[in-house]
């Protein structure tokens, strides 16, 4: 295992509406030693407005936020990856915490320093980390039958795409998927890349959630062998 000092520095900006809140926020984010400098706005517009382009990570507390996190997201600075940090996973908001084209997402009862500093991690190294409760919830949603829309155009993937689409709803990183399926991380990455550009999807996270809304998710649970047959 890398020393604090071997681990990769990240800038951090982050959001509260809330004072008591922000100075919790900056006592939690001084003990991560991944983090070389941090910026914390007192809301989010004005972290919109002001926020530095080159910085890594960028925390928002999606219950803080005044539009659906699919219209705020976009725009924050391209480079960055969002972390959204989720106060619950209600049933009826799965779909639209999942539709978000965040980059991990964190449950807000789970925060510590430890907790955060993993997360970030992962998030550095190409991973969409998310709670336990709501990959629970998305595999769920994933195994009741969808039916697409009439007049929409049927989106086709390969046995392989699938079964890498299967994997990604799972929260695996390409890393993970590329030893599940013992293939390379570029092969992987490769993947991944014509799943988004079939979906017509900005991310992972995007992807999954239209996966599921299409049903894609449900006909990829069939085994690669039986489409190759068929």
């Amino acid at each position: 295992m890398r020393t604090a000092s071997e681990l990769q520095k990240i800038s951090v900006a982050l959001s509260s509406e809330n004072e008591f809140r922000r100075l919790g926020f900056e006592q939690l984010l001084k003990r991560i030693a991944v983090i070389d400098s941090f910026t914390i706005y007192h809301s989010a517009t004005e972290l919109v407005a002001n926020v530095l382009v080159n910085t890594d990570i960028i925390i928002i507390p999606i219950k803080e936020l005044d539009e659906a996190p699919s219209l705020f997201i976009p725009r924050l600075p391209r480079r960055s990856r969002t972390l959204l940090l989720l106060n619950g996973v209600p049933d009826e908001c799965v779909s639209y915490i999942a539709a978000a084209p965040a980059h991990g997402f964190l449950s807000e009862h789970e925060l510590c320093a430890n907790t955060l500093s993993l997360t970030l991690q992962r998030m550095i190294a190409g991973d969409v980390p998310m709670p336990h409760e709501l990959t629970k919830k998305l595999l769920k949603l994933a195994s009741e039958p969808h039916n697409n829309g009439p007049g929409q155009a049927p989106i086709h993937l390969t046995p392989r795409e699938q079964e890498v689409l299967v994997l990604l709803v799972e929260g695996l990183s390409n890393k993970q998927i590329a030893s599940r399926l013992t293939l390379s991380q570029h092969s992987i990455k490769r993947l991944v890349t014509n799943i988004l550009a079939k979906l017509n999807s900005p991310n992972r996270t995007s992807a999954v959630a239209k996966a599921l809304n299409e049903g894609l998710v449900y006909h990829a649970t069939t085994p690669a062998s039986q489409h190759i047959a068929s």
